[in-house]
């Protein structure tokens, strides 16, 4: 008999949401369109560039970045990124 059992771990990021708008609107983008395309609430997207939502779960990050053509790690704020070489965004 195989017995596994699944632990899922929440995992959250600081996002800096002015990346996030700054993405969307190079595409031309509302808000409401990032929010049809990606599957994330526009109240969410919103929330997040506004900088009223301080800790955004990888999955909905992950979303949003799949949406726009970039990296999850693009998004992060500088204190999320320690060590990590920038220029590589």
């Amino acid at each position: 008999m195989d017995c596994t059992v699944e632990i899922t771990q929440k995992r959250y990021f600081k996002i800096d949401g002015a990346k996030i708008r700054i993405a969307r609107v190079r595409k031309n983008w509302t808000i409401s369109k990032l929010a049809a395309e990606s599957g994330v609430t526009r109240k969410t997207i919103g929330e997040i560039e506004r900088g009223n939502k301080k800790r955004v779960r990888h999955s909905t990050i992950q979303q949003i970045a799949q949406t726009l053509e970039k990296d999850i790690n693009f998004f992060c704020t500088h204190i999320e990124l320690k060590g990590v070489d920038v220029s590589e965004f």
